[in-house]
């Protein structure tokens, strides 16, 4: 967010935008008018500073754990650290350790989910090509060995399948 105050003799205006090219088309706009003086100040808004914040401690790139050159590792203390912050907010809100167990449980459930999809994520970054799982798809255990298939007057006849006929459905 973008604020721009114009102060003159008697009065001063200020505007907020959240687009830069509005905020210095309104700041021309207000210096074309002779002002003492044209303030134009970068704001951060309540949602942009919890943004950031949460970057700050929950973003393994961004926080001081980015020292910490092994992903696993990182993960490990992210995780203790969740442990032990259950721990807290479980004695403190509740007075109860029992707390702490549906917490932990939670937090390990929720982490585990993140690691498992931000994995997924690096693997398909990595080697797409390790998705394909339909070259050589290969139907052991067919069980049929015909098709039925209706002829022009409607009436059901077997069709055999050929021998090297893999099966599947979708091939």
């Amino acid at each position: 967010m973008y604020r721009v105050t114009a102060y003159f003799k008697n009065h001063k205006v200020t505007q907020e935008f959240y687009n830069l090219y509005d905020a210095i088309d309104f700041r021309d706009s207000a210096d074309a008018n002779y002002p003492r003086q044209v303030k134009f100040e970068k704001v951060k808004d309540m949602r942009e500073w919890i943004y950031n914040c949460w970057n700050v401690v929950m973003d393994h790139n961004k926080n001081p754990l980015s020292a910490i050159p092994d992903l696993q590792v990182r993960h490990m203390v992210m995780q203790i650290l969740a442990f032990m912050w259950s721990t807290i907010f479980a004695i403190m809100i509740l007075d109860s350790v029992y707390a702490f167990m549906y917490s932990a449980i939670g937090h390990v459930i929720f982490v585990a989910g993140v690691v498992v999809t931000v994995a997924t994520f690096r693997q398909a970054e990595r080697s797409p090509h390790s998705f394909n799982w339909m070259n050589g798809y290969h139907s052991h255990g067919r069980g049929r060995n015909y098709v039925i298939w209706r002829d022009k007057n409607g009436n059901p006849h077997k069709q055999p399948l050929p021998d090297n006929d893999p099966g599947g459905e979708h091939e």
